[in-house]
């Protein structure tokens, strides 16, 4: 074995060495061949750890004679000599002889040499192993007790991480608890173990409570649960140990005292209430515990027998749309200190977080199909529109591909159902939502018997994150997309995209009503409904002239006549290059070229001719006008003949109509091509990112719709709130204007904004756990950044029968419930310092000022279509007064003005919409704000005491859900915070110490 002798005799010589002593070693001297020439001759040898050393003697300070490394080998006893052993290694390495002045020496020197080897310190360490988890159920090295916040018990928690309810819940408080050695009042924190016997041996940590600061008479807000859904042996036996935290940080505590009672003590004392002495380390009073119980109404007998406190189950409206739900239990008092508010907190994953983006993907590659066929039916064209067409068309293949491709990836995905953090720059899952989870505040007013809930989806930023933001984000690419398109006039800030996209949606909408109306033309003819086939002929006239109209267009007329200019280029480029004899071939083939040139609304078959677009107008209102003479002709004729008269002349007019928008969105198509002609590259970066981002909002929405359309199954307002004037979503964003969160901000407004393309169709239920399902509209994405290669979508959510008969009768038939998102940023972290120090924050400015006219708009809408929201009341905290208020903060000038998203959540509940929260990964800040929002709520709405307001924004974030979405995320249960960081965020935005950590997401 190589090594190097200096190194060696450097670990020899530094510290202890394990053992040392004088050893005679089997030798045989230089020169000499015959084994009997052997001889034992003394070295004083060194053992240190696997290691042993041999020298000439004691007082050398030479470096050894050599070294054995005790692995791989045997001690055994040498029966050549007295007192002798040797070390044997496995394979052909020689056996070396050694022998001891006595036994005893001997003995001591084949332990010390067996007990070195790490083959052997494996084994031990398997045997603790086996014996610490048969104790405590923990295997020490594979389940190490959590370590990374203060204090040990801060990571603990029964009943924490289940979907069952427990069978008992429990608060705590204490009294006359001692001062500490400082004659200051205590820290007090209490851990809760508990043991079954005789099943059990020893004693189990099962849960703890928050830590209340300098009181002797601390009431405890968290409640601790025992047992689940099958109940809970009454035999159970609890230990309260109350500690006094000097140091949060470093989890330096002191135990004050402990006290040991059963679940049977609790279920039969009076009320359900115990008063429990403390049991000190020192003879002498250390205070009282109280201990205040209540059970679940449906867990078994023995607990049903016990009077007292009484709750419900509250899980079950979860589950149908969530999974992985983790519940905390609180209980507060309230300005009247005789009533107690018990809250529940849930957190909970959306199992749509990958099922919705893959129908998406799904609807794109058809979508981008349906492109690349449009592009080809446009036939063979110059040579400098074929290179802008062919590169179009390549671009459309590369997303089908890379869509294909992300549908097998995220299908195959096994992983939690939802994305961590951690994958936030993941490119397999960036079509998957950010931390999408479902934060649900029930509240249950003890003495009035009432409970009210309140729900925020919480989500990270709907933004390509993987694409990075090194060109900014989707708002400054569509900004420059649109530099180089064509204005629409020599004054219009629209371009001639945003005018097609407009052009294309009235004529679909036309189409749509012509449909319908033809639709009923046949039920009235199969009734013989004379009076009503004339109003509905009417209509049809209404219609068609409205259609004709909107196709009298200059940008369609236009974009024909650029077509057509095209076309008839190639016609004569092939006449110059071919004979007369190859001529009328050509003319037939190229005519074949265009499925567009074979639709002729004229003989309604192929047709090589193509028929211009006046004439297609032209014949569109002839067959509607023959339609109508025909229909007032059928008076005098016999009922049971008019829906075979009819039939033709409807077909034909439905033929026409069709004929119009096939041409329309052709010559659109055309003009898309030309528009985009050098900037393909572009379109795709933007087609590709807008996807992305537009999947995160869509998965987003949908999870939080159908939740909130579950929990109001009775409520009739509502119901008819969104028949008539839709939903409202208001989303919260606390992203800075700085670095890359300014990109994030721009991805976001614009999927925020997409998101009023979206509209909800409700139907029945046909089978159990039916999720939604999307299709596309045959309208085009509109509105403020319109996108002509991409619809608007509809998504048709299943609900119960007897909530489906609860709604109005329009949305039965139908009827779109519409979209009304709004969008309201504070940025509050370090780098909102340096935007608004050294920085540019316009563009929140922008987007708060604007969305407050979309909300205002929404108010005006539901004031006309349903009525004062405040009833008539007016004062602080209507409607009318938090929109003053919010107005005059919108418009203000204060550095991390969060009263703005203050305002704008209570208006969002006033009027019943959807709370949405997000940061850049919705763990750290989106937990401070949520958490602040809760406290809000219960101060505002359930009279939550001006005195506990800080402790309960405490608790909620020590020991609340939201840390547990931190372990989820990142595996570590503390928020991504640094002292420095903390020293810019707003005070009540702060967790308190010992939950945060400098520590990466």
């Amino acid at each position: 074995m190589r090594f190097n002798s200096k190194e060696l005799t450097h670990i020899v010589e530094q510290g202890v060495v394990d053992k040392e002593g004088i050893l005679s070693m089997k030798y045989k001297p230089e020169g000499r061949i015959f084994k009997k020439e052997e001889t034992y001759i003394t070295r004083h040898c060194k053992l240190k750890g696997n290691l042993l050393f041999y020298y000439k003697n004691k007082e050398s300070r030479t470096e050894p004679l050599g070294v054995l490394v005790l692995e791989r080998c045997t001690i055994e006893l040498d029966d050549e000599i007295d007192n002798a052993f040797i070390i044997v290694f496995e394979g052909d390495e020689p056996t070396y002889h050694f022998a001891t002045r006595t036994e005893t020496e001997r003995d001591e020197w084949i332990q010390a040499l067996h007990l070195s080897s790490y083959e052997c310190l494996k084994m031990q360490l398997q045997s603790l192993r086996e014996q610490i988890q048969a104790k405590t159920g923990r295997d020490p090295v594979s389940q190490p007790p959590p370590t990374e916040t203060g204090m040990a018990f801060e990571t603990q928690s029964g009943n924490a991480n289940t979907n069952d309810e427990p069978a008992i819940e429990i608060c705590l408080s204490c009294e006359d608890l001692p001062n500490d050695s400082s004659a200051n009042p205590p820290n007090p924190f209490i851990v809760i173990y508990t043991i079954n016997p005789p099943q059990q041996q020893t004693w189990v940590q099962h849960s703890h409570t928050e830590v209340v600061e300098k009181t002797n008479c601390p009431q405890f807000l968290k409640t601790i649960g025992f047992g689940d859904s099958n109940g809970i042996d009454t035999n159970t036996r609890i230990k309260l140990t109350v500690y006094h935290v000097k140091e949060r940080l470093t989890g330096t505590m002191s135990q004050m005292g402990q006290v040991i009672f059963t679940v049977q003590d609790v279920l039969t004392s009076h009320q359900m209430e115990l008063a429990l002495p403390l049991q000190g380390p020192d003879p002498v009073d250390c205070g009282t515990v109280k201990v205040m119980a209540w059970a679940d109404d449906c867990k078994n007998d023995k607990l049903k027998r016990s009077a007292g406190r009484r709750r419900s189950k509250r899980v079950d409206t979860l589950r149908p749309l969530y999974r992985g739900i983790i519940t905390r239990t609180f209980r507060f008092d309230t300005s009247d200190g005789g009533v107690k508010l018990l809250v529940h907190e849930y957190m909970a994953e959306a199992k749509l977080a990958f099922d919705i983006p893959l129908q998406l993907i799904k609807l794109w590659i058809d979508e981008e199909k349906s492109m690349i066929d449009q592009m080809k039916n446009l036939g063979q064209m110059s040579t400098r529109c074929q290179h802008a067409c062919q590169e179009a068309t390549e671009h459309c293949t590369s997303i089908v591909m890379l869509y294909e491709q992300h549908y097998h990836l995220i299908s195959s995905f096994k992983g939690p159902s939802f994305k961590p953090s951690i994958k936030k720059g993941d490119k397999d899952l960036e079509f998957a939502p950010l931390n999408l989870h479902l934060q649900r505040m029930t509240v249950i007013n003890e003495l009035n018997d009432t409970t009210s809930w309140y729900d925020i989806v919480t989500v990270g930023a709907f933004t390509a994150y993987a694409q990075k933001y090194k060109h900014g984000g989707l708002m400054k690419l569509l900004q420059h997309q649109k530099e180089f398109y064509s204005a629409d006039g020599t004054l219009s800030k629209n371009t001639k995209l945003d005018k097609a996209c407009q052009l294309i949606n009235s004529i679909h909408k036309l189409n749509v009503k012509v449909e319908h109306d033809c639709q009923r033309l046949y039920g009235s003819a199969s009734n013989g409904s004379f009076s009503e086939m004339k109003s509905i002929a009417e209509q049809i006239t209404e219609h068609v002239k409205e259609l004709v109209n909107v196709c009298d267009n200059k940008l369609l007329q236009g974009s024909e006549e650029l077509y057509n200019a095209v076309r008839e280029e190639v016609l004569y480029q092939k006449t110059l290059e071919m004979s007369k004899n190859e001529l009328t071939e050509s003319f037939t083939d190229l005519d074949m070229e265009s499925s567009t040139e074979n639709l002729s609304g004229t003989n309604f078959k192929k047709n090589p001719s193509m028929e211009p677009w006046e004439l297609s107008r032209v014949n569109t209102e002839a067959a509607c006008v023959c339609l109508t003479s025909l229909i007032e002709s059928l008076e005098s004729v016999d009922k049971t003949k008019w829906l075979e008269s009819i039939s033709q002349d409807v077909a034909k007019l439905k033929n026409f109509v069709a004929v119009l928008q096939n041409k329309a969105v052709s010559f659109m198509t055309f003009l898309n091509i030309m528009e985009n002609k050098g900037h393909s590259k572009l379109n795709y970066t933007i087609k590709y990112r807008r996807d992305v981002c537009f999947s995160h909002a869509v998965t987003a929405l949908v999870t939080g719709f159908m939740t909130k359309l579950t929990t109001h199954t009775t409520d009739t307002h509502f119901l008819n709130q969104l028949c008539q004037v839709g939903m409202l979503v208001q989303f919260e964003g606390l992203l800075s204007c700085h670095s890359d969160e300014n990109g994030m901000i721009e991805d976001m407004m614009v999927a925020v904004d997409d998101l009023s393309q979206v509209v909800f169709r409700v139907k029945v239920e046909e089978q159990v756990d039916e999720g939604p399902v999307l299709s596309l509209h045959g309208k085009l994405k509109y509105g403020s950044n319109p996108d002509f290669q991409r619809h608007c979508l509809v998504v048709t959510v299943p609900v119960k029968q007897e909530l489906f008969e609860r709604l109005p009768d329009p949305l039965q038939r139908g009827k779109d419930i519409n979209i009304t998102p709004v969008f309201f940023n504070i940025g509050i972290n370090e780098q909102a310092t340096v935007a608004e120090r050294f920085g540019d924050t316009s563009l929140q400015e922008k987007i708060n000022f604007d969305n407050y006219g979309i909300l205002y708009r929404y108010i005006e809408k539901y004031q006309v279509k349903i009525g004062d929201p405040d009833n008539g009341k007016t004062g602080l905290g209507t409607v009318g007064d938090l929109m003053q208020r919010l107005q005059y903060q919108v418009m203000a000038k204060k550095s991390k003005n969060t009263e703005v998203l203050k305002l704008a959540s209570e208006l969002t509940r006033k009027l019943q919409g959807i709370r949405f929260t997000s940061c850049k990964s919705a763990k750290d800040r989106t937990a401070m704000s949520i958490t602040l929002e809760q406290v809000y709520i219960l101060q505002q709405e359930h009279d939550l005491a001006s005195h506990v307001f800080t402790q309960a924004l405490d608790c909620f974030r020590s020991e609340g859900v939201r840390r547990e979405n931190t372990l989820k995320n990142i595996g570590c249960r503390k928020y991504a915070f640094n002292s420095f960081q903390l020293l810019y965020v707003p005070k009540l935005y702060r967790p308190p110490n010992g939950t945060y950590g400098n520590v990466q997401g």
